[in-house]
């Protein structure tokens, strides 16, 4: 599945480069996919194949008509490989990944002087990476080189959730000033969460009678402005004598003979990054830029939450800028058009890094570390709460043959203490860590009355806390890779599995969460493996439902391939399971599919599939209108039969009518799945307690009956 919503789509050239243009101004549905004329690279320039493009509010304006000046060619920066170098280029090679300030860079290749690109940070995707240039560039300009920003300052930053608005506040923390931001309201929590106390709303112009009130009637020193109308001198009047205004906007700001009759002692500083600073000083510009890259390095800096479209969905993504809605940047990729030998290969596993897995003395989390030593790992610490079997030191003592450093360590994950140990004597005896797999976990199923609180702590304390005490004690490591092993019980439910489905739910929003906050995370949501981990060891009527669901296990070799393909591709989650789809939603029986698979799973040819495809006794109701009370009963008691010999995988002849279900070996899951069925082709419920107290096959058809009948029926 993309990021992006699905849509109709822009048509891309095949087998030719291409450039992203508006046709004409005005409408965003202009935009179109042509085919474009490679520029061989003049002396002091590199050619890129661009992996990656940021989406700036410039562009949107570009595309509407907003600026006299415009050309209906757009983009401004990018990351890709570097393909083509001019002579005198230096510290740059072909094969470089790279980020570049890069004009019309809504393109499959790009030509830019040297000046404007930089190696890329190896432990960043290029759709993170794509996020620094413009909106680091910009804020660091405005903030440090003309601000002087410093210790103790208050800063303004108005639409601060914004690219820039971002980065700034980044920047702003970094040095130690007091952040002030304005934003809209549904924004509000994701900055509050970056540790900003002073927020306000950027669509009235109350933020400056707040400023006022919080700061004592002192104000701010620096105002980093990209409002217009109003808020212009509003800003102004919350500036502290002597005050730096930082002006940022791209259309209607007020010229400095403005701002001098409102505040004649305040700086005003206006500029544009690419048209005036780049092109009138290309060295300052590349050492500005390989400063702030140098932040990313060090993980002193972190890249922008990030929204992803492919760039066939160009008009989607201009809209979603136009509308606001987004937080961070807005990101176009170009991944699906590139050749398989230069996709990305973001997974990063150095010889000299160290790995963690947690969960790493179980089958699945040996597999995963053999996998990672088959990509380059030689450093890897495996965690798990109890010392490792015969099985596990075999494969263990494989790996150390093939020089491969592994350090087994039984800690509890939910364990702060013992988590932040692990953590330390990594930092003091091993290469920098540079990747986690949280892959513990344990199942107690049971249907909601049967759980207690007990039951969900036993689950949930290793996948939530374990993972949170990960994220809080390596937010400050720069990670290559941050992989949390979900399961489709979050996605698709679980019989009986409520508190493994909400551990998992955990999982999957704390990927989001980390992603939006600029630390690099994925949830996979696991479908179950063949042969390891946690399904392989489910009974026999438990796989046989799962058959029959139409539910397979992933082959090993399935799943550590498709966990490759993930770190390359950048999601922040995905389910990778085998399913088959139009047999999966009979359970639901005709017309009762929910809407997460009318709308996501069933399209186009598979609805029609599943729509040919009879239900489960298709003529029961109409069945049970043309007989007898009596003989209804005997119909009823036969369905059910029939149900619980499936659920069982016997014969239904084996089943005695009067015995209790539980007497049959009948459990909690088995229950759930009966339960289902017989709403899906009665439309009536029974009660999930019924099943577990002992009840008989007679005496569930009597509750049905009694339903059915309006309670005409006396239950025995």
């Amino acid at each position: 599945a993309k990021d992006s919503p699905a849509g109709k789509g822009l048509q891309v050239p095949k087998h030719q480069p291409y450039i992203l243009e508006i046709s004409q101004p005005g409408i965003l549905e202009n935009l179109i996919l042509r085919s474009a004329r490679r520029r061989p690279p003049s002396p002091g320039e590199v050619e890129i194949r661009v992996h990656a493009t940021g989406l700036n509010f410039r562009d949107v304006l570009n595309a509407l008509g907003s600026f006299s000046n415009l050309s209906n060619r757009i983009g401004v920066e990018c990351s890709g490989t570097i393909v083509t170098c001019g002579e005198g280029v230096e510290g740059l090679e072909i094969g470089d990944a790279v980020i570049a300030v890069a004009l019309e860079s809504f393109s499959s290749f790009v030509t830019v002087d040297a000046h404007f690109v930089v190696p890329k940070p190896d432990h960043l995707s290029f759709r993170e990476a794509v996020t620094i240039p413009v909106a680091f560039l910009t804020a660091y300009y405005g903030l440090n080189h003309l601000a002087k920003i410093s210790p103790g300052d208050r800063v303004l930053i108005h639409a601060a959730a914004g690219g820039v608005g971002l980065a700034a506040v980044q920047l702003a923390q970094r040095s130690g000033a007091e952040v002030y931001g304005t934003a809209s309201r549904q924004k509000w929590p994701y900055l509050r969460s970056l540790g900003l106390q002073h927020i306000m709303d950027s669509r009235t112009l109350h933020f400056a009678d707040e400023i006022m009130a919080c700061t004592g009637g002192e104000g701010v020193d620096i105002v980093l402005n990209s409002l217009t109308g109003e808020f212009i001198p509003r800003s102004l009047s919350v500036l502290r004598k002597g005050g730096r205004f930082v002006e940022l906007g791209a259309t209607d700001a007020w010229k400095a003979s403005q701002v001098a009759d409102v505040r004649a002692d305040v700086s005003y500083f206006q500029f544009r990054l690419v048209n005036e600073v780049a092109r009138e000083n290309p060295a300052f510009f590349q050492t500005m830029f390989r400063q702030i890259i140098k932040c990313f390095q060090e993980g002193t800096l972190k890249p922008l939450p990030q929204r992803v479209f492919p760039i066939e969905e160009a008009v989607s993504a201009f809209r979603t800028m136009a509308q606001a809605k987004h937080i961070g940047k807005i990101v176009l990729s170009h991944e699906e058009h590139l050749p398989e030998s230069t996709r990305e290969a973001s997974i990063n596993i150095n010889g000299d890094k160290t790995y963690l897995i947690s969960g790493g003395l179980g089958g699945l989390g040996l597999k995963v570390a053999d996998w990672l030593v088959a990509q380059g790992a030689r450093h890897l610490v495996l965690l798990g709460r109890s010392a490792p079997s015969s099985t596990a030191r075999e494969v263990i003592n494989k790996m150390e043959q093939q020089e491969v450093q592994v350090v087994v360590v039984q800690a509890d994950v939910s364990q702060e203490a013992q988590v932040a140990e692990v953590l330390a004597n990594i930092g003091r005896n091993m290469p920098p860590l540079r990747g986690i797999i949280h892959a513990a976990g344990v199942l107690d199923d049971g249907v909601l009355q049967q759980q207690n609180w007990e039951r969900f702590d036993r689950v949930m304390s290793p996948k939530v806390v374990g993972a949170w005490n990960f994220h809080v004690l390596t937010r400050d490591i720069p990670l290559d890779f941050f992989v949390l092993f979900s399961s489709t019980a979050s996605l698709l439910g679980g019989p009986g599995q409520g508190n493994y489905s909400a551990a998992n739910s955990f999982l999957d929003m704390l990927a989001h969460y980390r992603r939006l906050r600029g630390l690099t995370a994925v949830s996979i949501n696991w479908g179950p493996w063949a042969e390891v981990g946690m399904a392989a060891a489910l009974d026999a009527h438990i796989e046989q439902r799962r058959s029959q669901l139409g539910m397979s296990k992933i082959e090993p070799d399935q799943g550590l391939q498709a966990l490759g393909r993930v770190l390359r591709e950048g999601y922040v989650q995905v389910a990778v399971t085998r399913v088959d789809w139009p047999k999966y939603v009979q359970q639901f029986g005709a017309g009762a599919v929910p809407p997460f698979f009318s709308d996501v799973v069933l399209g186009g040819g598979m609805r029609a599939k599943v729509e040919q495809q009879p239900t489960q006794q298709p003529g029961l109701p109409r069945r049970l209108e043309a007989v007898s009370v009596s003989e209804q009963l005997d119909l009823l008691a036969d369905h059910i039969r029939n149900e619980v010999a499936k659920a069982r995988g016997v014969d239904a002849s084996q089943l005695e009518m009067h015995q209790s279900l539980i007497e049959m070996g009948f459990d909690s899951l088995m229950a759930v799945e009966l339960r289902n069925r017989i709403v899906a082709d009665l439309g009536v419920d029974v009660p999930m307690v019924k099943f577990l107290e002992g009840t008989s096959i007679t005496q569930i058809a009597m509750l049905l009956l009694d339903q059915l009948t309006s309670g005409t029926t006396e239950v025995p």
